[in-house]
């Protein structure tokens, strides 16, 4: 079993820490008190609204809300920061590694957030790069759900074919070197 390096603990120590400043303002430790921007920043964007921090979103298989343990439970996202205020959503994602950009778990948590509150119309999301306090933000509306949930329905699919088939195409990339099967594969980036 892989534990995880450093690099993923601080991540989850950072986690963790947040959660409990946000949920129960608790001062942060002196090496990450520097987040506590961030901290009054949510605070501030809730203002007037309802926060939740690390929110359990699951779908059915039919994209019905269910609950986390339920049988039924299909897609599950846990939301770092879910910000209601009226027909818009917030989303932020803490991410403690290096900046790449890539927004398919932002849409993935917006349909999510979609199916949920019917009220939501919009949702503006932000991965949050703590490492040197940067943001990269995008928004979604309702109307950019249906073409939204075809892109996460062709991942799926291709996950479902490499299952059925187990044929799994290697995609040798710089995060090889984390990949706890780095060691049996023959495209592996080492």
């Amino acid at each position: 079993m892989d534990d995880g390096g450093e690099a993923s603990k601080y991540g989850e120590r950072v986690h963790e820490f947040l959660e409990y400043r946000l949920k129960e303002n608790v001062e942060l430790p002196q090496d990450i008190a520097h987040y506590e921007v961030l901290c009054t920043t949510v605070e501030k964007i809730a203002n007037g609204g309802e926060l939740s921090i690390e929110k359990e979103l699951v779908l059915t298989e039919e994209l019905k809300p269910t609950g986390w343990w339920e049988p039924d439970a299909w897609l599950r996202s846990k939301l770092d920061i879910l910000v209601l205020r009226g027909d818009t959503a917030y989303v932020m994602d803490w991410k403690t590694g290096k900046r790449n950009p890539d927004f398919f778990q932002m849409q993935m948590f917006a349909c999510q957030v979609f199916k949920h509150f019917p009220q939501v119309q919009k949702c503006k999301t932000s991965l949050v790069w703590l490492k040197h306090l940067q943001m990269d933000t995008e928004e979604y509306t309702r109307e950019q759900s249906n073409q939204m949930w075809a892109d996460i329905m062709k991942k799926i699919r291709r996950i479902y074919d490499s299952a059925e088939n187990d044929v799994w195409p290697a995609r040798p990339s710089g995060l090889c070197r984390f990949c706890p099967a780095r060691h049996d594969c023959d495209y592996a980036a080492l």
